[in-house]
């Protein structure tokens, strides 16, 4: 059965043009690298965890982004590691493996609800070649893996089969003992599985577990089909925290991280759309379904449209609308159509609830409003909507199966029936849209194995290398800006700056370390002129610098000039020309030489533990330094939108200092010397008037430059940034006392 899907999914995916060697894809935008750099992790050091090489010099850590959810596959993952160090290789096996993985495992649970082999293997193999599959694809590798999903709807199917999921045998010991029957142990093994292959599968199985007992508590099915379900709830719910344990550890520690938080608004925009279901797949073969979906994404979408991909196909249809019909039917009292076999009901009920959760402004709300909102994508519980579907149509074909073999119809008939319906479900569900483009990928990986092949040999192992401009990790700039006002960069790059580590076996990296925690220290340096940051970069222990010129907005050809002005070399150039390497030693000896061990310990310290400035509702909060070691520094910032109507607009500083911001121009610029001892300082804003509610201030590029720095800026700053500014604050303003203190 695996085999009929993987060279199927092998046929879509016209296989024989790839290069198992090179990654099937290799994009910007997407998640497809840092699934590439977990697994360059599990090969480095035999766990996703990257330790010192991604973050460097601190390390970077998962925990505020935990993958233990994923376990079971990063263990099938180590097994391929066993066998190869090439992470396009491996990336590439493991989704080839998810295709027979989901079709076995559909396959299983089918022929353990007693339906006939034949459509079983139909409804398995095209489970597994769902559009979904295709489009989740390596870049989202792990969503890939959904062969939980069979087994999370065996076990809800169970609890209205009369099927208790736990038994005693008869045992002469102790009394916990006679629960150890082989049910009770293959149980406990299936929620071990779905606790421990996707965050997101596991969720849904809980809810819809829940639900389920819910609903059998209310019908009256019966002490143990409740007891049953809340059993497999509770284990796979421990087994889950079990498996989530360090991120909770980690959390409760040091508080949740504000960087990476979802949203009641995530959960909308991700939530399922029950027309999709319905709908063509995208790119359809033929000519008059193929624009379907797509102008009705333009129609009703925002532009991002995961759910334009939940499609069932239309055999899939078929069981879905079956379903419903004889649900609407049995609420009118003519039970007929699911009577037919004891699985339509259960089924039935499978799909009512997950459209009820799912649903955009469905339960899955009410859990992100009163629960957590970290599970967004409910659109994804559309797998088990189609599990449900393809088990009806597996009914529903084994039924026509037996009456064409009453009526003495040959044996090869129905199998070519079958293979006739197997092979119109996958033209149908598949487009020509879901070949990757290996050419392009194969192009930019073999040139990124080239250029940090060099790196790695010219520096040697276990040298530290910095990468420019900043970009956080997790998930880029994107996840920050609606929340936190950041204005896209000029380019969408999230994980572009794994591209060093996941190509070479020895550097590390300053690019990976958690933003919003201390060790981030880099995003300090990124509202900084480019030559202080380098600077500051070459005296922190960094051998090399990477840089990528399209994150800069400034021409190729001016920033070029301006590192080579202050390094003194040309840089080392990939193949593609996306990247260019500087090897900064014969930099920082220079820099060494003119200021001294001391400087150079003290810029080495502002840097990895630098000041920081955050916005606050009033102002700004300063933190840095310590009551043994005070810090002096710069605060410089834009302040724009000050409105003549709050009089004078002032800056209260920690030293009980006062300045004012000129408001003729409605807008001002803040230079003010601070000093540091620890703990949090404020800036807070004054005005003369009160300032209406909705009123305020914005303050933009709000930037902490320690006093060690200055030896660095004697000579004119180059106009370029390191990275991208601070997001902008939107300030309230509080009133000033009266009298007003005197000010400067």
């Amino acid at each position: 059965m695996g085999l009929i899907a993987l060279v199927a999914a092998g046929w879509v995916m016209k296989l024989w043009q790839a290069d198992l060697a090179t990654p099937f894809r290799y994009a910007p935008l997407d998640d497809t690298k840092f699934y590439l750099m977990l697994i360059r992790s599990v090969i480095r050091h035999g766990w996703f965890e990257a330790g010192s090489s991604l973050g460097a010099p601190f390390g970077q850590q998962l925990a505020d982004f935990p993958q233990g959810a994923d376990n079971l596959n990063f263990v099938i993952i180590r097994g391929l590691a066993l066998f190869s160090s090439n992470p396009g290789l491996i990336d590439n096996l493991f989704f080839l493996l998810t295709f027979p993985l989901a079709a076995v495992s559909a396959f299983v649970v089918m022929r353990k609800l007693a339906v006939a082999q034949g459509p079983a293997a139909v409804g398995a193999v095209l489970f597994a070649l769902l559009p979904y599959h295709f489009y989740r694809g390596e870049s989202q590798l792990l969503l890939s893996a959904y062969y939980s999903v069979p087994l999370s709807a065996y076990l809800f199917l169970s609890v209205f089969l009369d099927d208790s999921r736990f038994r005693r045998r008869a045992t002469s010991g102790s009394r916990a003992l006679t629960w150890l029957s082989w049910r009770t142990v293959r149980t406990v093994l299936i929620c071990g599985v779905i606790a421990s292959s996707g965050l997101y599968y596991a969720a849904f199985a809980l809810v819809l577990l829940s639900a389920g007992a819910l609903v059998a508590l209310l019908a009256g099915r019966g002490r143990a089909a409740v007891a049953s379900a809340v059993g497999c709830v509770l284990l796979i719910a421990v087994i889950l925290v079990a498996n989530l344990s360090p991120g909770l550890i980690y959390r409760a520690e040091h508080g949740a991280n504000p960087l990476i938080a979802r949203s009641l608004t995530d959960t909308e925009l991700l939530g399922l759309k029950p027309a999709q279901l319905l709908l063509p797949v995208q790119g359809h073969r033929l000519p008059v379904l193929r624009n379907v979906n797509s102008e009705y994404a333009k129609a009703g979408s925002s532009g991002y449209c995961e759910q334009c991909y939940e499609t069932l196909g239309s055999v899939g249809n078929v069981g879905f609308l079956w379903l419903l019909a004889g649900a609407l039917a049995a609420m009118l009292g003519a039970g007929g159509l699911l009577a037919r076999s004891r699985l339509n009901g259960p089924a039935a009920l499978g799909v009512l609830l997950s459209l009820l959760i799912a649903s955009v402004g469905g339960f899955s709300s009410l859990l992100a409003y009163f629960l957590t909102p970290d599970v967004r994508g409910w659109n994804r519980m559309s797998l088990f909507i189609a599990f449900f579907s393809l088990l009806a149509v597996a009914c529903l074909a084994q039924a026509g199966l037996r009456r064409l073999a009453r009526r003495g119809v040959a044996t090869y008939w129905t199998a070519a029936a079958l293979v006739a319906v197997l092979a119109l479900g996958v033209l149908d569900q598949t487009d020509d849209d879901f070949v990757p483009r290996y050419r392009s990928a194969a192009v930019e990986y073999r040139s990124d194995s080239a250029f940090f092949g060099q790196v790695q040999q010219r520096l040697g192992a276990g040298a530290a290398v910095a990468e420019l401009p900043y970009v956080p990790f997790p998930e880029g700039y994107g996840a920050t800006t609606s929340a936190l006002g950041f204005a896209s960069p000029g380019y969408g790059t999230t994980y572009e700056e794994a591209r060093g580590y996941i190509s070479s076996t020895s550097l590390r990296w300053s690019y990976g370390a958690g933003k919003g925690r201390a060790a981030d220290w880099e995003s300090e340096l990124a509202g900084k002129p480019l030559t202080l940051a380098v600077a500051a970069t070459s005296l922190s222990g960094f051998s090399g610098l990477v840089i990528e010129p399209t994150g800069y907005p400034v021409p190729a050809l001016t920033l070029r000039s301006a590192l080579r002005a202050q390094l003194g070399e040309e840089p080392l150039v990939s193949r593609d020309g996306e990247l260019w390497f500087f090897d900064l030693r014969p930099y920082a000896a220079r820099l060494e030489g003119i200021l001294g061990a001391q400087r150079q310990g003290e810029v080495r310290h502002a840097t990895l533990y630098p000041l920081r400035v955050k916005c606050s509702s009033t102002g700004l909060t300063l933190s840095g330094g310590s009551p043994s070691q005070p810090i002096a520094a710069t605060l410089t910032a834009d302040i724009s939108g000050v409105e003549p109507a709050f009089g004078a607009l002032t800056a209260r500083f920690p030293d009980g200092s006062v300045e004012r911001v000129p408001a003729a121009t409605g807008s001002g610029v803040i230079d003010h010397q601070v000093r540091l001892t620890g703990g949090s300082r404020t800036v807070q804003f004054l005005a003369r008037k009160p300032v209406p509610a909705t009123g305020g201030v914005q303050v933009q590029a709000a930037t902490l430059t320690a006093q060690a720095y200055k030896p660095l800026t004697s000579s004119p700053a180059s106009a370029i940034m390191a990275g991208y500014p601070p997001p902008t604050c939107q300030v309230h303003p509080g009133l000033s006392p009266q009298p007003q203190t005197a000010v400067r």
